[in-house]
């Protein structure tokens, strides 16, 4: 039974992208078909709802089968495609919801022995095909939102942690996070030069960056200066995340070494020294199951930390966040991660824990955890994915400030 399960969910998200594709299909004619009855009282047959549904969805695939390093125009028309789609998937969602609702409501109403005249089953049809028609409105306002407003939004995010064993030379050390550049079709050189000039503004002592730095590399020759402009006292550390994988780990790793000066890790300690006091920056691979997936435990980590003298401190770098428990165990005091984007399309008024997609992916989907003295926080991202939305979402570079003082809790401020 394990092992059906097991099979079967590797299948599902090893097709999750093509399941989408085809449930977009079907939720696009249903939106259509919705606002269609309900603006015009057209009611399509079933052989219209056939071959709008076929035609949908072989536009989507085609949509899907294309590379996203073409021209501008196609990115352009790709853009308000998938926006399409993303609107209808939300949307259909919100008819079923709102056909729950006005279905109660009908129910109640019909136990009333004697209603009120003007409410009748045809009123309630109207009413609830008219929210319905209203409420998708809202959800593609709410879309356009998170490809124009949202999308620009940036949040910086100051953290402070304590660290067990820290030297006073480095008390008050200013570190700071990025993750999830996705350099590429989304993420040009003049763009991340913008980013790169607002992380340098805050003057950090060291940048870390915690994976999925690009998307191929036919732009490398552009974007990875750009990205190498970035600046600080102890220099940038880097590890790849699975999209670094999925370009070709040694050729990212060779590119970044032949554009920029980062120190990249693979399974590696990196060890500032100042003056004799010591920091150690741990980074791993990613070693995820597939893109939304990640492992508990790495191979790796256990002999990394055995190389590290139990009262000096160390920061680990792991792309995906899944690990924090083993993290905790071999005594790491601070865990940075990304991966998730925070799920690039949140609701609203829930901070941190904001309910996403990310949700779908790990037990950390955004924001700040603790477990005892050990603080992991999983990064919102600086670049986006397959969709470039961000619905309450913002784009986040983190600050975060190493302090030595027992007992204290770390404090979590946020700036947009």
């Amino acid at each position: 039974m394990n092992a059906l399960l097991t099979r079967a969910v590797r299948f599902f998200w090893s097709r999750f992208f093509l399941l989408v594709v085809c449930l977009a299909a079907w939720t696009e004619w249903l939106c259509a078909t919705w606002v269609l009855v309900d603006l015009t009282d057209l009611r399509p047959g079933p052989v219209a709802h056939a071959v709008a549904f076929l035609a949908l969805l072989a536009i989507n695939l085609d949509v899907r089968r294309r590379p996203v390093t073409t021209t501008a125009r196609s990115r352009r028309l790709r853009r308000i495609y998938t926006a399409a789609a993303l609107t209808s998937l939300f949307g259909a969602a919100l008819l079923l919801v709102n056909t729950v609702v006005w279905t109660g409501v009908w129910t109640l109403v019909s136990l009333v022995p004697s209603p009120t005249p003007w409410i009748t089953t045809d009123t309630l049809v109207s009413l609830a095909a008219r929210s319905g028609t209203v409420g998708l409105g809202v959800v593609a306002a709410t879309i356009v939102y998170g490809y124009t407003l949202g999308a620009r939004q940036l949040r910086i995010r100051d953290l402070d942690v304590t660290l067990r064993g820290l030297p006073g030379a480095f008390d008050g050390l200013r570190v700071a996070q990025i993750s999830d550049v996705h350099l590429g079709p989304y993420m040009d050189a003049a763009e991340v030069a913008a980013y790169v000039d607002r992380v340098n503004e805050l003057a950090p002592d060291l940048v870390v960056i915690t994976g999925d730095i690009t998307d191929g590399l036919w732009h490398a020759h552009e974007t990875f200066p750009a990205l190498g402009g970035l600046r600080a006292r102890f220099g940038v550390v880097a590890i790849l995340g699975n999209h670094d994988v999925y370009t070709g780990a040694d050729d990212v790793v060779a590119a970044l070494r032949e554009h920029t000066d980062f120190v990249v890790l693979v399974d590696e300690a990196h060890t500032i020294d100042d003056a004799g006091a010591r920091l150690h920056v741990v980074g791993l691979s990613d070693l995820g199951l597939d893109w939304a997936r990640g492992v508990r435990e790495h191979p790796a980590l256990p002999g990394l930390a055995a190389t590290i003298d139990d009262d000096e401190p160390a920061i680990l770098l792991s792309h995906r966040p899944d690990l924090f428990g083993q993290a905790v165990a071999h005594g790491f005091d601070l865990v940075l991660s990304g991966h998730t984007h925070g799920g690039q399309i949140a609701l609203p008024w829930f901070g941190e824990r904001a309910p996403s997609m990310a949700h779908f992916m790990t037990r950390f989907p955004r924001g700040t955890f603790r477990d005892g003295s050990s603080t992991l926080h999983v990064n919102l991202g600086l670049g986006v994915t397959a969709l470039p939305v961000r619905v309450f979402t913002p784009r986040e570079v983190t600050l975060i400030t190493l302090n030595e003082a027992q007992g204290e809790q770390p404090r979590c401020n946020e700036s947009v």
